[in-house]
């Protein structure tokens, strides 16, 4: 099950492509979907949301968890 998903959007010739999105298990997955392309250069933005979040978890809470 993903945990992460990332949306992507990149600088093309006809304008930005927007929301080319992947879900991820771990974050460290999101290297290898860089690293395959486009190139990096055509990058404009990268959101990550994490998917199933406690949206009632604060930073607070989360220490005495």
């Amino acid at each position: 099950m993903s945990r992460w998903q990332a949306e992507i959007t990149y600088r093309s010739d006809n304008g930005p492509i927007n929301g080319v999105i992947h879900h991820l298990e771990e974050l460290e997955d999101l290297q290898d979907i860089i690293e395959r392309g486009p190139h990096w250069d055509a990058l404009i933005d990268i959101r990550i949301t994490r998917i199933g979040a406690d949206e009632k978890m604060t930073v607070e809470s989360a220490a005495l968890a």
